[in-house]
């Protein structure tokens, strides 16, 4: 699985007692159904929301778990986003997780289970994003609806 990012905005405001762990809050997911045999069909788009208080964000990663078992997780080097640390960011992300293959549902990652995503049908996947900035500051995360496999 390949994963692309893309900063859609960013926003600058002055804070200085913020939570240093950068939070992501998924805004969207598409398509709702995929077919990983299928070339054309197995591909998937995450947009979310990313607040990070002490603006070094950049520079981090984004830990993309697809939640059907713990050996597939991809991270993502996130680019420079802020002119300089020390500053309130917040800003819309864009993953674009290409080539979702198939896989045997396992036992439901720990990441995953802690964001609240209960077992998953064969036939289904929940991707979960977890933003760690260059500081190591790990955020809570969040998780995208469920996604049918066809």
């Amino acid at each position: 699985m390949r994963i692309s990012l893309m900063i859609l905005g960013l926003g600058l405001a002055a804070c200085s007692d913020s939570d240093p762990n950068p939070t992501a809050t998924v805004m969207a997911v598409t398509p709702d159904t995929i077919a990983p045999d299928d070339d054309t069909r197995d591909d998937v788009t995450i947009t979310l929301r990313y607040d990070d208080g002490d603006g070094d964000l950049g520079g981090g990663i984004a830990e993309v778990h697809d939640c059907r078992s713990d050996e597939l997780v991809t991270t993502l080097a996130i680019p420079a986003i802020a002119p300089t640390g020390g500053e309130h960011i917040t800003g819309t992300l864009e993953l674009h997780v290409n080539d979702v293959g198939a896989s045997i549902t396992s036992a439901l990652p720990a990441t995953c289970s802690d964001l609240g995503v209960a077992a998953l049908a064969d036939s289904q996947t929940v991707f979960c994003v977890v933003l760690v900035d260059v500081a190591g500051h790990r955020g809570t995360g969040d998780c995208t609806s469920a996604i049918t496999l066809e």
